[in-house]
């Protein structure tokens, strides 16, 4: 947990000094944040029910914690960043907790429309594992000695399925040779996805592009003062790309609440929110991975969306526009 606790830290430490710096209020170091950090979890702890301090439950209460810190060194309110699977440690779906949870959590948890579940958590897992014997027979899969290999594509789907199509090499042989590339050329591989843009002049200025069978040539700009429109090539509009996380236009944004990578749904069977939707205050806007959880964002008003300005799992930073609201 440790490892994990101060890479965390270290990256919440540089986005809430930004906050400050824009504010202009005093920034903190890390024996600040880690000394708040710790006196957070000794408040936080007892209210949560005492989960035990082992492997998720420990870095649950270390991320509730945290998030409880940062929100308040903003002016923000304990507790409102709570991610979905410390929700489910709450409400008894990971097992029954040794202590009793506090009275905020309690009225928190009613206000949010939150149940708690009471039966045997299993039963809210159903067993698959036949389906991965399916198909690893379907893909000539060995079981292993023991089964090992049959565990892992249960545990660790995707990852398992890089491994076994040789993705998971490819992937890691181009990053290598990426890295080779750049220290031979004496750059630096960007750590930040979104900094790594395209200088001008780096690529064409029209570029011809196939959506759904229909072809259209666009404009491409890298300047931000270069008003050129983009020209659909058919009678048909080219769908409007998403603006800029930065992008702000007319109406009221929708913010990120903290940095990671945000995605609108957890479930590829759940539905997204869209341009015209009408929401209420409390609707669903869509989730920040951050420090292995995923923080539901919600909108804090009603209104009809006008834009989004995100793409799904898009890196985001705290404060950067994701729903523009009409």
């Amino acid at each position: 947990m440790m490892g994990s606790l101060m890479a965390d830290l270290t990256n919440n430490l540089s986005s809430l000094n930004k906050w400050k710096r824009k504010h202009n209020e005093p920034e903190l170091t890390e024996d600040d944040l880690l000394i708040k950090l710790f006196d957070e979890v000794e408040y936080a702890w007892p209210k949560l029910g005492y989960p035990p301090l082992v492997t998720p439950f420990s870095q649950y209460v270390k991320n509730v914690a945290l998030m409880n810190v940062l929100q308040v060194e903003k002016g923000g309110e304990r507790w409102s960043m709570i991610a979905d699977n410390i929700w489910d440690m709450v409400l008894g779906k990971s097992g029954q907790l040794p202590g009793k949870v506090g009275d905020e959590i309690l009225a928190l948890a009613k206000k949010e429309g939150h149940e708690f579940f009471t039966g045997h958590p299993q039963d809210l897992y159903p067993d698959e594992l036949d389906t991965f014997r399916k198909e690893m027979d379907e893909k000539g899969w060995a079981y292993g000695e023991d089964d090992e290999e049959l565990m892992e594509l249960a545990m660790h789907p995707a990852q398992y399925r890089d491994y076994k199509s040789g993705q998971a090499k490819a992937d890691f042989k181009a990053e290598i040779a990426e890295i080779k590339e750049n220290e031979a050329s004496g750059e630096r591989a960007p750590t930040d996805k979104k900094a790594a843009v395209a200088p001008l002049g780096a690529t064409p200025s029209t570029m011809n592009i196939d959506v759904n069978g229909e072809k259209f040539v666009v404009s491409v700009s890298y300047d931000e003062n270069d008003p050129s429109p983009t020209a659909p090539a058919s009678a048909n509009q080219a769908p409007q790309a998403p603006a800029s996380s930065n992008g702000s236009g007319s109406g009221e944004p929708v913010i990120s609440p903290l940095e990671g990578k945000f995605y609108f749904t957890k479930d590829s069977g759940d539905k997204a929110i869209q341009v015209g939707d009408k929401v209420k205050a409390g609707d669903l806007v869509g989730y920040v991975e951050a420090m292995k959880t995923y923080n539901a964002v919600k909108f804090d008003q009603s209104g009809t969306i006008q834009k989004i300005a995100i793409t799904n799992g898009a890196d985001v930073d705290e404060d950067d526009v994701l729903v523009i609201l009409g």
